[in-house]
């Protein structure tokens, strides 16, 4: 088959990333997930390098291999010792043998763009020559240790620094920010192209018959992270000072040992995030802090609920209530007694929110375009110019 085939029906994407797409039962797989599907969905074919960080079920493996054109799995390698003292060096979580898969890969399949999810995989990007070179970064990396070291939290997971993290930008055609802040932070370290492309949101509620009455008034719907657990002590800690405390918590961080005062109903690990929204009246997102975009807030708006919650649960999206700017913790607890005494104020959120979640639809859905354009855009110049060459 010749490229020009290849593209007739959709540039040929390799994506590389640590986690699954599949279960997307966290923010970042659901992030994945979503993005791959946008991708396809404007004609782009799709196969997944998943190097097995997180493990891998067979439930896990078929439903991957059902989504995508391909799906190729790395075993991950153990992770060594940092490179510096005080943080991980770019690439020390990048092993070769997943560089080894993806440039024979690369070779063999001619494809026209790569996606490394995450700046600590960019080491792939040296191994392999393909026309476009992407970075969807999902978080800022260089100063995630201070962030985490403010709010009182360990730092954990990947941090580096500046430096490293500039080296990471280099080796892309196009980084991308989640959201427009980080965007203009990676702009001021990285020459090349940058790209906002936001999470995408699924409008299927407006489809929906009208709101059936929710047995549960409030609800809080997380992976057990650091920031998200902190962040429900936080809210546990301000509700147990007040009179209303009715709320129900789900997902993951119902393993992970959290004592709460306010004893909220525990739904656990859910099979599907449905199954926490068509119950709830109202998702409460109490963040404290942290980068990148809240994917949960994107996840409640897209199933047509009303949201509220602070100034970091809504960062990187246009808020259309002061229900989604609180201040902190107490003041968001202090909402949840207005709003479950006022059905006028309730409803008031509930449109807002839906106002919302359409405009940032319309604008990650620009954004995707773009991408994809500006994608076929060079695979069209490389056709022009007789690069050819055959798959």
């Amino acid at each position: 088959m010749s490229r020009t085939a290849t593209l007739g029906a959709g540039p040929r994407i390799l994506v590389v990333s640590p986690m699954a797409s599949h279960p997307p039962n966290q923010g970042n797989s659901l992030r994945l997930l979503a993005f791959n599907r946008e991708l396809m969905a404007r004609g782009a074919r799709i196969d997944l390098v998943y190097y097995g960080m997180e493990g891998l079920t067979p439930d896990a493996e078929a439903a991957m291999r059902a989504a995508w054109n391909d799906f190729i799995f790395v075993p991950s390698r153990p992770l060594g010792r940092p490179s510096y003292a005080t943080s991980w060096g770019i690439d020390d979580w990048c092993s070769d043998a997943l560089c080894e898969a993806v440039d024979r890969l690369a070779a063999e399949r001619r494809y026209d763009a790569i996606i490394v999810n995450y700046t600590w995989m960019s080491r792939v990007l040296e191994v392999c020559d393909v026309p476009v070179k992407v970075i969807d970064t999902h978080d800022m990396f260089a100063d995630r240790r201070d962030k985490m070291a403010e709010a009182g939290l360990d730092p954990r997971w990947f941090f580096t620094s500046v430096a490293e993290e500039r080296k990471a930008f280099a080796r892309a055609d196009v980084v991308i920010g989640i959201q427009d802040a980080e965007s203009a932070l990676i702009a001021e370290r990285f020459e090349g192209r940058v790209m906002t492309v936001g999470h995408p949101l699924d409008l299927g509620f407006l489809l929906a018959p009208s709101d059936p009455d929710r047995p549960l008034p409030f609800g809080y719907f997380a992976s057990g992270n650091p920031w998200n657990k902190r962040s429900a002590l936080a809210l546990d800690a301000a509700l147990a000072a007040r009179p209303y405390r009715n709320w129900a918590i789900a997902g993951t961080i119902c393993e992970s040992g959290l004592r709460l005062r306010t004893a909220p109903l525990e739904l656990g690990r859910l099979d599907h995030p449905r199954d926490f929204y068509d119950h709830v009246a109202c998702v409460v997102n109490p963040m404290i802090g942290g980068t990148g975009l809240k994917i949960k807030t994107i996840e409640a708006l897209s199933y047509g609920r009303p949201v509220i919650g602070t100034t970091a649960a809504f960062e990187g999206l246009r808020p259309a209530h002061p229900f989604h700017t609180f201040a902190t913790a107490e003041a968001l607890a202090d909402g949840m007694q207005d709003y479950a005494a006022s059905p006028s104020l309730a409803a008031e959120v509930a449109g807002a929110s839906r106002t919302l979640a359409i405009a940032y639809a319309d604008e990650v859905a620009r954004q995707f375009d773009t991408l994809i354009g500006s994608i076929k855009d060079v695979c069209h110049d490389r056709r022009s110019q007789g690069r050819q060459e055959p798959v």
